[in-house]
């Protein structure tokens, strides 16, 4: 009930402001001020949507990312969480100010030192938007060019990431054309459609592409936003139903497309201009590239929907132990398991954060709670089709 209230006054309030936003837009100044307001406006409406992953009275456990944080009481969180609300409404409907934005972006950047489930990649996005605008205050048309440049390197590695074979069995086929399309296996066998998948992270890559080198942008950006209809449809309400916290990620992406390039812009200068923003190019550029070794985090390199990466299982020894937050229960060697995954969507809205290191704790975590000899954690890379007991 209380998660009914909370994310249905966050759909009103996200209508309010949609009604009363002055779509017109005559200068960069303008431009930047949509921007900002829109990402508020989504940001605050997701974090609600979620809210579980930014309080800590819940069952998925907790992990900080530095363990000095575990002494932290729980209604720190809570507090954190409320305070970055306010400040999103209050940046959503005051006239512009610095000294929120900053304010703001400590607060949130310390609430995900926290607890790393936060460490999304809608997260990320917002946070990177957000560090423009404060560093750009006063540069509107540097604002615009660094979300476009942020916007290809979001696109170019996300296709870059679903170049394997995971993203055609588990996404392409078990997701689009099997659960979605009601294709059976014997259609896609029969008609090849296996490897047509591939056109997929081949337009993502293509599109990121044409972003930089093309001069009508605008007419590219429509067929991004294609894509994320696609996406919306597909996922949606009307669709599979899955992972609804993205959908208003994908909202969000969609507006951002249309205002970024509402208007023809060119970059002057543009030695100087990638001088000046080196730590952005480094940062959208060149650490993505480093998660393909495993030296960067998948979500921050925009690795998403690839079917790569590790999953983790938990055995436990009866089902008594099992809670209605762990969501299905599916059977492992005879005994009564969770996937991470579904536990996290099924409590938060949220995935878990894929990366070994997390998981370890997590796994810590599981056995000090329910004793390690009753409890069995299992990690399956489905890029090799290992599994390894921790």
């Amino acid at each position: 009930m209380f998660s009914f209230l909370i994310q249905s006054h966050s759909i009103l309030i996200f209508l309010v402001v949609m009604k009363n936003t002055n779509w017109k837009i005559e200068s960069s100044s303008q431009q930047a001020n949509v921007l900002m307001r829109i990402i508020t406006l989504f940001w605050f409406v997701t974090k609600v949507w979620g809210y579980k992953a930014w309080i800590a009275d819940r069952f998925y456990p907790v992990i900080p990312a530095f363990d000095f944080f575990e002494y932290i009481p729980n209604y720190f969180h809570t507090l954190l969480f409320v305070i970055s609300l306010l400040l999103l409404l209050i940046i959503l409907f005051a006239k512009k100010n610095r000294g929120l934005l900053i304010s703001f972006f400590v607060i949130e950047l310390f609430s995900c030192m926290l607890d790393t489930v936060r460490w999304q990649p809608w997260e990320y996005m917002y946070l990177s938007v957000f560090l423009v605008f404060i560093i750009n205050f006063h540069k509107p048309k540097n604002i615009i060019v660094l979300i476009h440049l942020l916007l290809v390197s979001m696109y170019f590695f996300s296709g870059l990431h679903k170049l394997n074979r995971g993203f055609l069995s588990s996404v392409w086929m078990n997701t689009i054309l099997e659960d979605f399309l009601g294709f059976s296996f014997e259609t896609v066998l029969k008609y090849k459609l296996f490897f047509v998948g591939l056109v997929i992270p081949f337009c993502e890559m293509l599109l990121a592409g044409l972003l930089i080198f093309s001069k009508n942008k605008k007419r590219v950006s429509y067929f991004l936003i294609l894509i994320h209809l696609g996406i919306l449809m597909i996922l949606g309400p009307f669709g599979l139903g899955y992972n609804s916290i993205v959908w208003f990620w994908n909202l969000a992406i969609i507006f951002i497309l249309l205002i970024t390039y509402h208007k023809p812009f060119e970059i002057n200068n543009i030695k100087p201009f990638l001088l000046n923003h080196f730590y952005w190019l480094i940062l959208w550029f060149l650490m993505p590239v480093l998660s393909f070794f495993g030296r960067w985090y998948q979500y921050f390199s925009f690795n998403l929907y690839s079917g790569k990466g590790k999953q983790m299982y938990i055995c436990v020894s009866s089902k008594e132990k099992m809670q209605p937050q762990f969501g299905k229960i599916i059977n492992y060697n005879g005994s009564p398991s969770i996937n991470l995954q579904n536990w996290a969507m099924k409590e938060m809205e949220s995935m878990p954060i894929p990366e070994m290191e997390i998981y370890l704790k997590i796994g810590d975590e599981i056995k000090k709670r329910y004793g390690k000899n009753n409890v069995k954690i299992i990690i399956y890379d489905s890029e090799n089709q290992k599994i390894i007991e921790l």
